[in-house]
This record gives C-alpha cells, sequence and structure tokens, in this order.
C-alpha cells in the first residue's frame, strides 16, 4: 500500500516511485488520499469494495436503481475505475469508465434519454461524430460522506474524465449529470451539450444533463487550479504504470470488449 506521505505535494518535480498497480495511481496535494487506476480484473479485491462504497453511497441518496448493481458487478462493462484510498486502504471515493465504444447506442446516456426521443438522437448524432477519435463514458462517482468537506473528493470523480481519455488513448469522454452537478465537470473542463434537452434520469426529480470532455481542449476550459492538478496526476499515473499506456489500454480492452453493452 502506498502511503499519503510518501508523495510530495508537487508530484510533477519529482519521479514517482513505481507501484504494484498495472496503470498506475497518484496523490493530489488538496484530496491526500491515493487514487489508484485498475481493472476489476487487475484488482477484484478493491473492485468489490468499490461496489461496496457506491451501493452505499447511492441507498443514500435514493437512487439505488441507477447504479444498476448486478449489471456492473462482474465487472465485464468497466474498462477502468478509479478509487480514492485512505491510510487504512480504505476506498473513500470512486468512478467507473466504460468503453471505448464502437456504436452510438452502445453508450449508457443512450438508455438515460430514452423518455426523449429527441434528445436521444441528438446525443447518437454526437456521439457518432466522435467515434473515430475514441469515446469513453464516466460513470458511478460517489463519495463517502465520512470525507473532511475540505479534501473537495468529489472533484477526484471530474479529475477522471480528461484522466480516462489519457489512460485509455481517446479523446472524448461523456458524462452524464443533474443540473445541480454541472460545475463539478465543468469545473474540470467538460463542456456541456446544449444540442441534447434534459432527460428525467433516473427519475422525475431530476433534470439530467449530458457532457463531453475533449482531452485535447478540456485543459483550455478548466479551472486554471484544477488544470494543474490534472496535468500533475495524468504524470503521477504515467510514471506509475507498471504498463506503457499502448499496452494498459490493450490490457483494458481486452478485459472490457466481451462486456459492453448492447442495448
Amino acid at each position: 500500500m502506498v502511503s499519503t506521505l510518501d508523495a510530495c505535494p508537487e508530484l510533477s518535480a519529482v519521479l514517482a516511485p513505481r507501484s504494484d498497480r498495472p496503470f498506475g495511481y497518484y496523490v493530489d496535494r488538496i484530496f491526500g488520499y491515493v487514487v489508484t487506476v485498475g481493472t476489476p480484473r487487475s484488482d477484484p479485491s478493491l473492485w468489490r469494495r468499490f461496489l461496496d462504497g457506491a451501493r452505499a453511497s447511492y441507498a443514500r441518496h435514493g437512487v439505488d436503481a441507477a447504479l444498476e448493481f448486478d449489471r456492473i458487478a462482474d465487472g465485464r462493462s468497466t474498462t477502468l475505475f478509479f478509487c480514492a484510498l485512505d491510510d487504512a486502504g480504505h476506498p473513500v471515493a470512486g468512478a467507473r469508465v466504460q468503453g471505448p465504444y464502437e456504436r452510438p447506442d452502445q453508450t449508457h446516456a443512450d438508455q438515460e434519454w430514452i423518455p426523449v426521443p429527441a434528445g436521444r438522437a441528438a446525443l447518437r448524432e454526437l456521439v457518432a461524430a466522435r467515434l473515430t477519435d475514441g469515446v469513453v463514458e464516466l460513470k458511478t462517482g460517489w463519495v463517502d460522506p465520512a470525507v473532511p468537506r475540505d479534501r473537495r473528493l468529489a472533484d477526484m470523480i471530474g479529475f477522471s474524465g480528461p484522466l480516462a481519455g489519457t489512460v485509455l488513448g481517446v479523446r472524448h469522454t461523456l458524462v452524464t449529470a443533474g443540473d445541480h452537478a454541472l460545475g463539478l465537470w465543468e469545473h474540470a473542463g467538460a463542456v456541456l451539450v446544449d444540442e441534447v434537452p434534459p432527460t428525467p434520469y433516473p427519475d422525475a426529480r431530476y433534470r439530467t444533463r449530458a457532457l463531453f470532455w475533449d482531452r485535447t481542449t478540456y485543459a483550455a476550459r478548466a479551472l486554471p487550479d484544477h488544470r494543474r492538478r490534472i496535468a500533475v496526476a495524468s504524470e503521477h499515473v504515467r510514471r506509475t504504470a507498471l504498463r506503457a499506456p499502448d499496452r494498459a489500454r490493450a490490457a483494458a480492452a481486452a478485459h472490457s470488449s466481451a462486456g459492453q453493452r448492447t442495448p
């Protein structure tokens, strides 16, 4: 286990130590937690604990059904997952990634927009236009409520969007979120898609919107502090990964290709 004490506050200034995690890790100076990058296959024990934390979080907010626990539990639809760990190794936050996709109807967002046919069609067009450069999707973001607010650990979920694109070598990351949470993604450089009207997902209490990160332009849109910290995290992940990026992408793709959902 890597302790948060092992990392320098300015991680870009030091050579980060290698780890036993094939996809690396990082430590953010504000979060103060190790954030690992892995797959359900490379770390099945941590994946199970990630799911436990996600299930508790979704239940606490009364949106259990949106987690789709039975569908995702075997890990086959998850290409990567990010998980923040405290010094005892307990998961305190996380997010997972689906894709890269081959067709626009493979996204989970496609199912979320079923109640809004015009929005669903518009979203499919936008995804289709991006497939050549690669599209993945960020899902299942959660934070343990016991984490002190000054750690701002919800930002870790936002950082996972551009970091997923970097690790997997794809240009676009899709995410969906309610109006109340849009700032979390926009502060990390995601762009709200005005062409797609909101959908009442997971239920009528919510107005869910679609956003994209573009790996080539998100830095210009992110808050300056977020931009710097994401860049540091990206470099730390690169330095700590046991596998070269092309091998990491291939391993993740091999794991997830059979499990990608085809609605």
